[in-house]
């Protein structure tokens, strides 16, 4: 379920608990390694990646608990699209996992685990080479803010923007927007369906037709959410949204 939108900046007791385990066996892989190198190294590289997470989550939590946005704003008319750096560093770190644990460890369960988590890591690399994933953005615009990906585009007005809130889903933050239905602008027609069956989906998991996972697009939550809440509330603030002209070489 989606963590508290109440405070979801919040370091918890569990983030610090994450960090100072990880660090630990880090550690003790380290000292593993020179007597038990299959060990070690599996340990090393599991512990060692979750590390790096766990420091990821309480930088980006105190970094946006010093963010005091109360006013911010975006580029207009060009799409923000997905970082598909994230989702490459994803990819390789669960096929690092994945291929350590294959390659150093012999119990059939965390061979399978093992081959289970490098195919994953696989899949979303080759993805990711094929255009397959990484292909949504959001734009903003005058009119309204779009969400696309490689079947089509909708376009929110944002008159017809209901709600705005902070989430949160395993310490990934979200955005979450609410819209009239009605009101939004499919391209082509045929997405319309596939359009309907992922807002359901977003629903179910966060009670909001649209969830944006701010992560994915580089931009802190806080700041996400205080631009969504300027154009929204004021329309006048919407025609700096404009796209610049582009020069001519």
């Amino acid at each position: 379920m989606p963590g508290s939108a109440a405070e979801p900046d919040r370091i918890r007791l569990q983030d610090w608990l994450l960090a100072a385990i990880s660090l630990l066996f880090t550690l003790a892989g380290l000292l593993i390694i020179g007597r038990d190198f299959r060990t070690g190294i599996v340990t090393l590289v599991l512990f060692g990646l979750c590390l790096v997470h766990a420091v990821r989550v309480i930088l980006r939590k105190r970094r946006a608990l010093k963010q005091v946005a109360l006013t911010a704003s975006v580029a207009g008319g060009v799409p923000i699209r997905q970082s598909r750096l994230r989702l490459a560093g994803l990819g390789t770190a669960l096929l690092a996992i994945g291929a350590t644990h294959a390659a150093f460890t012999s119990q059939p369960v965390q061979l399978a685990l093992g081959w289970l988590l490098a195919g994953l890591g696989g899949a979303l690399l080759l993805g990711l080479a094929l255009g397959l994933l990484g292909s949504a953005s959001i734009q903003f615009d005058p009119t309204g803010i779009t969400f696309a990906d490689r079947h089509g585009k909708a376009h929110v007005p944002w008159d017809a923007v209901t709600r705005l809130a902070r989430g949160e889903l395993q310490n990934n933050p979200m955005v979450l927007i609410c819209v009239d239905d009605g009101a939004i602008k499919i391209q082509p027609a045929a997405y319309r369906s596939r359009l309907y069956k992922q807002m359901g989906r977003s629903r179910g998991l966060a009670g909001a037709d649209f969830v944006i996972m701010s992560d994915s697009y580089g931009i802190d939550a806080p700041v996400l959410l205080a631009a969504l809440q300027r154009y929204v509330a004021t329309p006048a603030a919407r025609q700096e949204l404009q796209r610049l002209p582009q020069l001519a070489d």
